[in-house]
């Protein structure tokens, strides 16, 4: 009769799962599921800080569709995993924490990493809980993986006392569960996809404005086949851009702002009308537009703008019943709104190309971002991460393929750039991944340069380094006059030194005609590299000079 410790069964429980990669920082609670793991050929990535563990095993599940996972150690541990959790939890995205704990015989006794984990998780997580046998493991890691990849997705949380996983138990009794969950997607009421296909068929100005609940439910097949059905113009939400091409020419992410405004008809597919989109609401939005929303989560179904239709189901089987309908009804989709869409983006890229041959030292990031757009394959995987780098760089990057941009999400949270890149570049070590980073924001997560030196992950970052945290200096300018910018001042630090340090490769890059060359050593270079590009502190982003025209100007007594 055979026996198991538990950190065995916790090994057991993640290959189960098809667990490729265990994002983890060292710490004596975790030894034995280490060399369970390493056992079962699971792949444990360690970082340097436990915000991006957590933060690179949601970069693996938005840039492949699967649940990522990351450990640490309880107390100390767990809080400096709750940022990357919260961004988990508001981002939606499939991630299972597990953690240890203190030993049931040590419970409120006063002992070393003592902390209430479950009471801080369990805010920011969608299901969290402690295992008290050691026998229901594997039952417990089953549910978070189930709690975590189904309906709308996002962080699930266990703990394990120090017993528990050192206990052992007879295999037969060990709960090793199978078959546990669904693989059905919910379809629409049929009825109500009707009526959505009407409402379509007859608007003058449709739009598809859809979210990252095409990412969740693979459904970007799907979706380009409804939209190539219907030529109705489609407009992704940032964390969804690549579910369409962006040179398809029924993608108009550059004119997201005017399509909402007019169009008459709008179908929001797997999208949370929040404060990215204006909250559904006007001036965002035409206040006349009928709206259809198609949601697997029922909460999110009307929530801040009233809706004419509401599907509750799987983005890809409502795509699926959407496009079966409307070949049904013969319907003939027009493409000339599109194309008007369209008209505007080329009216918008012409505005940018005062700025994209700039030849000005320090380099404009307009340059810096249009460079890295010429540069990069079509399938390049890119993080981007800061404040108006990513103003710049979410206008002049686009991106062709679905889980190929990584942005911070709607916390806004700064250091997400390298931590994603590098669990990336680990699920897909054949193609490009490229973090645009802003200096303040690579000094979150910079030591990561580390960690992808250590376990392989030839990354390349590029900081945008203009000594500052541009948006807070403008915006105080901008309120308090000129000479108000307060603490927002960096050092124009040697960022590429720092990499070579770290066994990565550096170079620091001033000429704007050097940025392709720099680019092109660093891919080949063979190792994770940094370049560190010292841009103009000075340029403002259209979006930053629009919000400033809107700010109180406090005139001083």
């Amino acid at each position: 009769m055979s026996t198991v410790y538990g950190s065995e069964l916790v090994a057991r429980a993640l290959e189960n799962e098809g667990v490729e990669f265990v994002f983890t920082l060292s710490g004596v609670p975790s030894f034995g599921v280490y060399e369970a793991l390493r056992d079962k050929g699971i792949r444990m990535i360690d970082v340097r800080h436990e915000q991006a563990a957590v933060l690179m095993a949601q970069g693996y599940a938005r840039s492949t569709g699967r649940t990522g996972v990351a450990m640490v150690v309880p107390g100390p541990g767990v809080l400096n995993a709750v940022t990357g959790v919260a961004n988990c939890y508001y981002g939606s995205a499939p991630v299972v924490l597990l953690a240890g704990q203190n030993r049931l015989t040590e419970y409120q006794l006063g002992a070393f990493h003592e902390t209430d984990q479950l009471a801080i998780m369990k805010p920011i997580t969608k299901w969290s809980a402690a295992v008290y046998e050691s026998r229901r493991i594997a039952e417990y890691i089953s549910i978070a993986f189930r709690e975590a990849s189904t309906g709308m997705p996002g962080p699930a949380f266990v703990e394990f006392p120090h017993d528990v996983l050192d206990g052992q138990v007879k295999m037969e009794e060990a709960v090793i569960p199978e078959r546990y969950r669904t693989t059905a997607r919910p379809h629409g009421d049929p009825a109500l996809v009707a009526e959505a296909v009407s409402m379509l068929a007859v608007a003058k100005r449709p739009l598809i404005l859809f979210g990252s609940g095409i990412i969740w439910s693979n459904a970007h097949e799907e979706l380009l086949r409804f939209v190539e059905t219907t030529r109705i113009p489609c407009v992704p939400t940032p964390q969804a851009r690549g579910c369409v091409p962006e040179d398809h020419p029924l993608c108009c992410f550059t004119s997201r702002s005017r399509a909402t405004a007019q169009s008459d008809v709008i179908l929001f597919m797997g999208v949370r009308l929040n404060f990215v989109l204006g909250f559904g609401r006007p001036p965002r939005f035409n206040p006349d537009a009928r709206t259809i929303q198609v949601d697997v989560a029922p909460q999110e179904i009307g929530r801040n703008r009233p809706i004419d239709v509401g599907i509750v189901g799987d983005a890809g089987a409502v795509l699926k019943q959407l496009t079966e309908q409307w070949k049904s009804t013969g319907a003939v989709g027009n493409d000339s709104w599109a194309k008007e869409l369209k008209t505007a983006e080329e009216a918008k890229k012409k505005k940018w190309s005062t700025w994209t041959g700039s030849s000005k030292k320090p380099i404009n990031p307009v340059r810096l971002c249009h460079e890295i757009a010429q540069f990069l394959d079509r399938d390049a995987i890119v993080t981007i991460d800061g404040g108006e780098i990513l103003d710049f760089a979410r206008n002049l990057i686009p991106s062709y393929t679905p889980g190929a941009r990584l942005n911070p999400g709607v916390t806004g949270l700064l250091g997400i750039g390298i931590p994603y890149a590098i669990a990336a570049k680990l699920a897909h070590p054949d193609r490009q991944v490229l973090s645009v980073c802003g200096d303040g924001a690579f000094g979150f997560n910079g030591m990561e340069m580390d960690t992808a030196a250590r376990h392989g992950a030839p990354i390349v970052v590029v900081v945008s380094n203009n000594a500052c945290w541009a948006v807070c200096s403008n915006m105080q300018k901008g309120i308090y006059g000129p000479d108000a910018a307060v603490c927002t001042l960096l050092s124009c630090t040697r960022y590429d030194l720092l990499a070579q340090a770290l066994d990565c490769y550096g170079e620091t890059v001033e000429d704007p005609d050097e940025i392709r060359p720099a680019l092109e050593r660093a891919f080949n270079s063979g190792k994770p590299a940094l370049l560190n590009v010292i841009t103009d502190p000075d340029t403002m982003s259209y979006s930053m000079s629009g919000q400033l025209k809107d700010l109180p100007v406090r005139e001083k007594k």
